[in-house]
C-alpha cells in the first residue's frame, strides 16, 4: 500500500489475499473501498482533520470483490470478479442500482446497496456511556474501560446512559454492570466468587475486533434494520464475546482486585484466528507469521508480559486464579508453559499427553516449529511438548453459544414433543469429496467411518440411522434432533458442539473420542446421561445401542431433562429476547394481528444456565487457588 493507501500494483504480487484492495484501504480496520474517483468511492478526511474526523464520502465497500483483470484486461492472480463488474459504467462503484453487488458485510451497515447505517457491536454496547466503533468503545467523557461501565470520581451520578435518551434502541442490548451500582451492593447482597475483569490493553482485545472483516465473527448479535438487535446465526467463536460481556455485567464482578476470588483475562484468542490470516497486524512478534495458533499463543504470552510489568495480580500465585478462554479448535493445546498454570475455559478436553495437532486445516495445526528471540528458541519446546491440552483438575470444557432458535424444536422450550423414531443421527462436515482430506485425519476418521460403514451395511433402512452431511441428510435440523433418540458426537478438526445439540434436544449423546472430555464431564455425572464407545469398537455401535434397555433408555433422558438447561446461556435474558423477536415475527407475518404459535412458548426460566454452572465450579475450588475455606 503506498502513501494514498492504493495498492502498490495490482501485478506486483501474484498471491491471492484477503489484504489486497483494488481501490482505497482503509487501514485502521482492513477495509477495501471503491476508488475515490468513481461515482461510489471512498473520499477520506482532508489532511490535517482531527484523528477519528469520519470520511467526506464513505463509500461502498470492495469486500470480496478483487477484479480478475485490470482495465486493459491484463490477468490478475489475486482476483475474481470482472473488472467491468466493479469499475465500469453499470458497475458497483458507478451505478446507482449496479449490474453487479459486492456484499455488505461490514459491521455498521446493512442493505444490498450498503448504504444503511446502524449500530456497530460493542461490548454491552459501551453501557450506553460511549460510542461505539467497529468493536472499540470510545468512551463519554468521565467514563472509561471496555464497557464505559466505570465512572472516574467526582462525576456527576446522575447523568443517564445514551438508551435512556439519544439511543433508545440501545436498551435492550445494554446489560447495567451490577458492580458499577451507586450506591454499591453491600457484601450480604453479594454473589461469590467475585471476578475482576481487567481491561486489557486494546491490543489483544477490542483492536482485534476492530480488525474483523464481518460483522458476524467474532460475536453474538448484530445490529439489523431500525437498529433492532438480533442474534448471529452461528458462530463458532460466539463465546469469546458472549463470556466477556457476561462477566462484565455480573453480580460477580468486582471492582476490587484486591477481594477478587479469581480473575478474567477478556484476550480475543479466537477472534484472532479470525483476521489473523490477511493482516500484517496484530503480530507478536512483527516480522513472523506463523499458524494461527501460534499467532494467539504469543499474543496471550504478551499479555502476560503486560500483566507482569503493569499490576502485581498475576505474578501473586503464578497465575492459578486467571481465567482465560481458549475457543478454537484445540483449545489450550499450545499456549506458552509460564501461563499454563492458569484456569483455561475451552470446548476441547484432550487430556492426553504427549500430543500432536489432530487439525487438517493446515493454517491451524500447531505442529510447525517457528524460532525466535522472543520465545527464546522452538516455540513448541515452550508450548505444546510441556503440558496436555486440558487438565480437568484445574480447566473446564465450557459449551458453545446456542441461541434458542437453534434448538426451537426441542421439547424443553416448549415445542410439542414428538416420537423419537430416528434411532441414531448425525449429519455434518465429512470431508469426503476427492483430495479434501486424503489421509482421513478430519475427525480422527471417525465420521467417515461410521458414513461409510451405514452406507455400506444399509443402517437407514434397516435401522432408521440417518448418518451423513447435508446433502444426504436433508431437513430441519432442530426437528431431526428432536426426533432422534441417539445423537452423535465425534470431533471434526478439534472440538464440535454436538454435544450441545444432543443435550440441548433431549437426544442421548453418544461419545467417540478417546482421552477428550466433553463438555462439564469433569463436574457431571455423564454416564447417567450419555454412551461413551472406545474408537476401537465403533463399528460395533448399532450392536452397543441396541443392547441398552429401555428402562436405561428412560433413565438417561429423565436425567438429560434435569441437566438440558446447563448448556445453554444467558438462560432468562436470551429466553426472554427470543420471545419478543417471536411476537415480531407474528406481527408482521399477520399484518399486525398477533397470533401466538400454540407449538412453542419461549417461557423465561429461573434455572441454572451454562454460567452459573461456570460460576458455581469457581466457588467450589476458592479454596484450592486460595488455600483458604470458601467464605460466605
Amino acid at each position: 500500500m503506498d502513501s494514498n493507501k492504493r495498492d502498490l500494483g495490482w501485478h506486483n504480487y501474484t498471491e491471492w489475499s484477503h489484504s489486497r484492495c483494488a481501490g482505497i484501504c482503509d487501514d485502521d480496520i482492513a477495509m477495501c473501498y471503491c476508488p475515490p474517483e468513481t461515482k461510489y468511492g471512498r473520499i477520506e478526511a482532508p489532511p490535517g482533520a482531527p484523528r477519528g474526523t469520519p470520511p467526506v464520502r464513505a463509500g461502498r465497500p470492495l469486500y470480496w470483490c478483487q477484479p480478475s483483470t485490470d482495465e486493459l484486461g491484463n490477468k490478475v492472480m489475486w482476483g475474481a470478479v470482472k473488472y467491468e463488474d466493479l469499475f465500469g459504467r453499470d458497475g458497483w462503484c458507478n451505478a446507482d442500482v449496479p449490474s453487479f453487488m459486492c456484499p455488505c458485510r461490514i459491521d455498521g451497515r446493512i442493505g444490498s446497496l450498503c448504504n444503511i447505517a446502524v449500530e456497530m457491536f460493542c461490548i454491552n454496547q459501551c453501557s450506553g456511556r460511549g460510542d461505539c466503533d467497529q468493536g472499540f468503545c470510545r468512551c463519554h467523557a468521565g467514563w472509561y474501560g471496555h464497557d464505559c461501565s466505570r465512572r472516574r470520581a467526582g462525576l456527576p451520578t446522575n447523568t443517564p446512559p445514551d438508551y435512556m435518551g439519544s439511543k433508545p434502541w440501545l436498551e435492550p442490548a445494554v446489560t447495567p454492570p451490577v458492580a458499577a451500582e451507586d450506591p454499591p451492593r453491600t457484601k450480604p447482597q453479594r454473589v461469590r466468587p467475585y471476578i475482576y475483569v481487567y481491561d486489557v490493553k486494546p491490543d489483544f482485545s477490542t483492536d482485534i475486533l476492530q480488525y474483523r472483516i464481518e460483522r458476524a465473527h467474532c460475536n453474538y448479535r448484530q445490529f439489523q434494520h431500525g437498529n433492532l438487535t438480533s442474534w448471529i446465526g452461528y458462530n463458532a467463536y460466539a463465546l469469546e464475546s458472549m463470556l466477556h460481556e457476561t462477566f462484565l455485567a455480573s453480580e460477580h464482578r468486582t471492582f476490587d482486585p484486591e477481594e477478587a476470588d479469581y480473575f478474567y483475562v477478556p484476550i480475543m484468542w479466537a477472534c484472532l484466528f479470525d483476521v489473523y490470516g490477511w493482516n500484517p497486524l496484530p503480530r507478536w512478534p512483527k516480522e513472523v507469521h506463523g499458524p494461527r495458533p501460534y499467532g494467539a499463543a504469543m499474543m496471550q504470552l504478551e499479555t502476560v508480559r503486560w500483566l507482569n510489568a503493569t499490576f502485581p495480580w498475576f505474578a501473586r500465585r503464578g497465575g492459578r486464579d486467571h481465567i482465560w478462554l481458549t475457543a478454537t479448535d484445540e483449545g489450550a493445546c499450545c499456549v506458552f508453559k509460564d501461563v499454563w498454570p492458569g484456569i483455561f475455559l475451552s470446548h476441547w478436553g484432550r487430556t492426553e499427553f504427549p500430543h500432536t495437532s489432530g487439525s487438517q486445516y493446515h493454517a491451524d495445526n500447531y505442529g510447525t516449529g517457528i524460532y525466535h528471540r522472543d520465545h527464546d528458541g522452538e516455540w513448541l519446546d515452550q508450548t505444546s511438548r510441556t503440558h496436555a491440552c486440558f487438565d480437568p483438575k484445574k480447566d473446564l470444557v465450557v459449551p458453545a453459544f446456542k441461541r434458542t432458535e437453534h434448538f426451537r424444536s426441542s421439547p424443553y422450550v416448549g415445542a410439542s414433543p414428538v416420537e423419537r423414531s430416528i434411532f441414531l443421527f448425525f449429519r455434518g462436515d465429512l470431508r469426503l469429496a476427492p483430495g479434501q482430506d486424503p489421509e482421513c485425519k478430519y475427525s480422527r476418521c471417525i465420521r467417515q467411518t461410521l458414513y461409510n460403514r451405514s452406507r455400506a451395511e444399509n443402517w437407514r433402512e434397516k435401522y432408521n440411522v440417518l448418518l451423513g452431511d447435508q446433502a444426504t441428510v436433508q431437513g430441519d435440523y432442530s426437528l431431526l434432533l428432536s426426533q432422534s433418540l441417539f445423537c452423535l458426537v465425534a470431533p471434526g478438526d478439534g472440538w464440535s458442539p454436538r454435544l450441545e445439540d444432543s443435550v440441548l434436544h433431549g437426544c442421548i449423546p453418544v461419545i467417540i473420542m478417546d482421552q477428550v472430555q466433553v463438555v462439564f464431564e469433569s463436574i457431571l455425572d455423564m454416564p447417567s446421561f450419555s454412551v461413551r464407545i472406545a474408537q476401537k469398537d465403533m463399528l460395533n455401535i448399532i450392536s452397543i445401542l441396541k443392547a441398552i434397555s429401555a428402562d436405561q433408555v428412560q433413565k438417561m433422558q429423565d436425567n438429560l431433562a434435569k441437566v438440558w438447561f446447563r448448556y445453554r446461556y444467558l438462560g432468562v435474558k436470551m429466553a426472554i429476547r427470543d420471545a419478543e423477536h417471536v411476537v415480531t415475527q407474528h406481527r408482521e407475518k399477520n399484518g399486525g394481528f398477533l397470533r401466538p404459535n400454540p407449538g412453542v412458548q419461549y417461557a423465561a426460566s429461573p434455572v441454572d444456565d451454562a454460567f452459573s454452572t461456570l460460576m458455581q465450579w469457581l466457588y467450589a475450588r476458592i479454596p484450592e487457588i486460595h488455600g483458604t475455606e470458601a467464605r460466605t
